[in-house]
């Protein structure tokens, strides 16, 4: 499991993991992971360099949860762009 890291640029607690670029889509730049204030569920989004970018995002109910469907969902991107790439 790659490494995530807390950060302080948001309100609510989030977590970040970066993504290495030899590993994932060179498009994709890191995972983030939060609570819902209202319901205690996880937001979790892999984020792009493009401005605003979100490449996938969803709803799990725990922190453990939502890291690893991150992290799932960034490795099968990043197995499609590899597959794209070939053709």
């Amino acid at each position: 499991m790659p490494d995530w890291h807390p950060s302080d640029e948001f309100e609510l607690p989030l977590w970040v993991c970066d993504l290495d670029d030899a590993i994932y889509s060179v498009a994709h730049r890191r995972l983030c992971v939060w609570p819902d204030e209202f319901d205690g569920r996880w937001h979790w989004e892999i984020q792009t360099y493009e401005t605003g970018g979100v490449a996938d995002s969803g709803i799990c109910a725990t922190l453990e949860e939502a890291r690893h469907a991150a992290v799932a969902a960034a490795r099968r991107l990043a197995v499609d762009a590899k597959r794209t790439d070939r053709r």
